[in-house]
């Protein structure tokens, strides 16, 4: 793992990993990468039954109940994904 790789439990059993260019999810139904340029965001959701989807600008979607003590951590993934897409933009 290199130092600017991200790793955020969803829950005890389900994995995300952020590189800077490629979200991976393991654990969950299948391994699933997202990159960059599919503009991917994490999307949390409060209640009962705490959910997180993972959203891209051509429509695919994850969705799946998320660890609420593990929310800090998701959030800082999203924010190292929103940073990545606004650098890849500002490349070009």
């Amino acid at each position: 793992m290199s130092a600017d790789t991200i790793e955020a439990l969803v829950d005890d059993s389900t994995l995300l990993v952020f590189d800077g260019s490629v979200l991976e999810l393991f654990g969950y139904t299948d391994v699933h990468r997202t990159h960059v340029w599919q503009r991917p965001r994490l999307v949390l959701v409060d209640g009962n039954r705490p959910r997180l989807e993972i959203t891209t600008a051509r429509g695919l979607r994850h969705g799946m109940t998320y660890d609420p003590v593990r929310r800090a951590g998701l959030e800082a993934l999203d924010a190292a994904l929103a940073e990545a897409i606004a650098r890849r933009d500002a490349d070009g």
